[in-house]
């Protein structure tokens, strides 16, 4: 027990482990220490607890604390960021959560699916064509950001601009948490760039109210016409959107890649049944979860279990860890087909549950399909990747891959 907390505290200092051998920690940490307290919180990695906790309305999620310097510089994105719905309290998270529901609905997302064959298929011509690429930076990265903005109604002359400034407020909060801060994050939205940005998002809204169109832009018009959102929440719920997944997705569509090269059977059968690639995504998130931590405060003394938190604790979420729990997934370390492809909590569990991985899910289908007869290998061996230094993501941070056309087996599934 206290060789693996002390294993953890080395983690939480990004000494280790990380790359390859993070699932084989996580594996360990919620089989030897599904729960430690220490230095003011709580790690929690027991999948039961995990969920009971997502779901328990006195664990609300953390509210960021931003670093001096952020509150300085751009103290409009701090506003932002602490009033979105991400960290409002349950009742008002439900609330505005509510009015996302319908646009995030299978019905609404399915009408996107043509779209979303379309942008990558747009992404992949280049590197289909030269036989190779650099992944994340040529496909990881922007085919998030580009069917957010499908998803959105951003007008195409605009979509590259507002995928670069999504990208520079999730710089902003990773640079600005103090939890999070770390060297290897670029450059952060600007105070001026985040007013244009706010200026714009405030332009399209109008539009759409005087030229309804069937785009979430165009359904949060409506919705504050219909007096349910004030002008600023709508605003703060579209910049949120622009950024709510784009690391996730891209951890997510790394990371499944990585499953797929230590895989070959797997790989296998998806070229000769692109149909499963629903099925492949889902076990390649439960094994290498894109977001390995979530955050929460104890709102008041409560009880949960055989567990007494007091108001104000942080407790740290271990998803990566629960998606690895024996007592929930059995052979967790092992890929299997016949597991429900619901139940793991890759993007979290219960009314902070992300709204977006339906559309997640949907983007990564329509990539492993486009990508079933040749597959990328990776360029180098796995144990020698370059990996994020990132508590939240564990994922390559390059992933230099070449196309080659895939050996068609068929699996056991």
């Amino acid at each position: 027990m206290a060789e693996i907390v002390q294993r953890l505290r080395e983690h939480f200092m990004r000494q280790e482990p990380f790359g390859m051998a993070a699932p084989t920690f996580f594996a360990e940490l919620v089989t030897r220490a599904p729960v430690v307290h220490f230095d003011g919180m709580w790690v929690i990695s027991a999948y039961e607890l995990v969920t009971r906790l997502c779901t328990h309305p006195d664990v609300p999620m953390a509210a960021p604390v931003f670093t001096e310097a952020v509150h300085r510089d751009n103290p409009q994105f701090v506003r932002f960021f602490r009033n979105t719905l991400s960290v409002r309290a349950p009742e008002e998270h439900m609330r505005l959560r509510s009015v996302l529901t319908g646009a995030f609905s299978g019905r609404h997302l399915a009408t996107l699916r043509t779209r979303i064959d379309e942008v990558v298929a747009e992404l992949l011509a280049d590197p289909l064509r030269a036989g190779g690429t650099e992944f994340v930076s040529a496909l990881a990265v922007p085919l998030p950001a580009r069917v957010t903005a499908v998803l959105l109604g951003i007008p195409p002359a605009d979509r590259d601009l507002v995928a670069a400034r999504a990208t520079g407020m999730m710089h902003q909060l990773s640079a600005g948490f103090l939890t999070e801060s770390h060297p290897e994050a670029g450059t952060p939205i600007t105070a001026a760039e985040f007013a244009e940005l706010r200026d714009y998002v405030a332009g399209l809204l109008v539009r759409r109210e005087a030229e309804p169109a069937d785009d979430l832009i165009g359904h949060l018009a409506q919705v504050r016409q219909a007096g349910k959102l004030t002008v600023d929440e709508a605003v703060d719920m579209v910049l949120l959107l622009f950024m709510t997944g784009l690391d996730t997705v891209t951890a997510a569509l790394t990371n499944t890649l990585v499953v797929l090269q230590e895989w070959p059977e797997v790989a296998a059968a998806l070229a000769a049944d692109p149909s499963c690639a629903d099925r492949v995504f889902a076990e390649a998130i439960r094994l290498r979860t894109p977001v390995a931590f979530g955050s929460r405060q104890v709102a008041r003394d409560v009880r949960v279990g055989s567990l007494e938190f007091n108001a104000g604790d942080t407790v740290i979420l271990t998803f990566a860890a629960a998606n690895l729990d024996p007592r929930k997934f059995a052979d967790p370390m092992e890929f299997r087909w016949d597991r429900p492809i619901t139940g793991n909590v890759a993007f979290g569990h219960g009314s902070y549950y992300c709204l977006g991985s339906a559309l997640a899910g949907m983007t990564a289908q329509s990539l492993l399909r486009a990508l079933h007869d040749c597959l990328p290998r990776i360029d180098r061996p796995l144990a020698d990747l370059p990996w994020r230094a990132s508590l939240a993501f564990p994922t390559p941070r390059l992933l230099p891959v070449t196309f080659a056309p895939a050996a068609a087996e068929s699996g056991a599934r």
